[in-house]
């Protein structure tokens, strides 16, 4: 399960039992951190339960321990700074070389942003969250305005000016927004779930439908033969079904496919249906001269170069991890198409610098 699955399914267990939740939402790093902006803990106070994690286990207990009476006047943004200091004693455990700034909000605001979260989780639409993260007036720090992305305003408290237009900003742009002045605010841009298609049945996909699942993403499961297209085989899959024909698909930019059928001509009928469809991510298993020989007879079928067939195509499949076995491939395979949706070149963390906030 994921972990704002796990979030939500907190929240309603809290709802249902009358439990007050306080809503902890990481809005600022300055250095190195674990978790970056938007990284949420929720935390229920009938028994002291938490779902989620803001750091790599050094600011947990903490903000579990004191957010209830940090919060008793209403909502508020700590500052951790786990900078490594040889000469004093690290406060929260790790010294990551940081600041990390936490929102803390209960109430009306944090049962919003619950809200809005479990709406874009299930309808997979885009959602920014503007939160006033440093001000003068006390009162005014907190979440203030959420903004669905086809442009429904989802909770409205006080929202400065400035800020409905960084929201949109955000929206438009697709990425988190920071505006620092006499109030400082978080324009943050929560991205929709990624839905990932598997084309193939066979035991290979199993491996890969299981890490994308743990990912939060919508996995659909496709095939032709009925008998392997089951939700026996694949419970953690949101859809299983045997596939009549590949006319039936249709993938946005925020969707990936993975052709595994093992069928030459099953790959080919793919293959023609999902090249022109503006896929966020198309991949196919199996060795480059057949890829080859697939996309040379289906490029004249769409009218399409050959080379501009193959930019649009992974193959072979997966990130070069030395993947040998069906769960080592099936994670190259994923941490491709993670790579990719997130527009994120891939980079070892050893070579990979940080990058540093936007500003507005």
């Amino acid at each position: 399960m994921s972990e704002l699955r796990q979030i939500l399914e907190l929240w309603r267990e809290a709802r249902e039992n009358g439990e007050e939740i306080c809503l902890a939402t990481v809005v600022e790093v300055e250095g190195s951190s674990y978790r970056k902006p938007g990284a949420r803990m929720l935390l229920a106070r009938g028994g002291r339960r938490a779902a989620g994690t803001i750091s790599g286990g050094c600011l947990e207990a903490e903000v579990q321990k004191k957010a209830w009476w940090l919060t008793e006047s209403g909502s508020t943004v700590q500052r951790y700074n786990s900078f490594f200091d040889e000469d004093s004693e690290m406060p929260y455990g790790l010294g990551c070389g940081g600041t990390v700034s936490v929102l803390l909000e209960r109430g009306e605001a944090a049962e919003s942003v619950l809200a809005a979260l479990e709406q874009s989780l299930e309808s997979r639409r885009g959602a920014v969250f503007v939160s006033v993260i440093n001000t003068d007036t006390p009162e005014k720090i907190g979440t203030r305005f959420i903004l669905a992305e086809d442009g429904q305003v989802l909770f409205e408290s006080g929202v400065p000016g400035e800020a409905v237009a960084l929201a949109r900003q955000a929206l438009r742009e697709r990425r988190s927004l920071w505006r620092r002045d006499k109030i400082s605010v978080f324009a943050e841009y929560a991205a929709p779930r990624v839905g990932l298609l598997v084309i193939g049945a066979g035991n290979d996909a199993q491996p890969l439908v299981e890490f994308a699942n743990r990912l939060g993403w919508q996995v659909t499961v496709v095939d032709g033969r009925s008998n392997l297209a089951t939700r026996e085989r694949f419970p953690l899959a949101e859809r299983v079904f045997a596939l009549k024909s590949f006319d039936e698909l249709s993938l946005t930019d925020r969707d990936a496919a993975v052709i595994l059928t093992h069928s030459y001509e099953q790959d080919r009928a793919a293959l023609r249906q999902l090249l022109p469809s503006g896929a966020g991510y198309l991949g196919i298993l199996g060795p480059r001269q057949r890829t080859a020989r697939l996309l040379a007879e289906v490029a004249p079928e769409l009218g399409l170069p050959v080379e501009e067939c193959s930019a649009r195509l992974h193959s072979p499949v997966g990130l070069n991890i030395g993947g040998k076995d069906p769960t080592s491939i099936a994670l190259a395979i994923t941490a491709e198409i993670h790579a990719v949706m997130e527009g994120s070149g891939a980079k070892s963390l050893e070579n990979a610098g940080y990058p540093p906030a936007v500003h507005a």
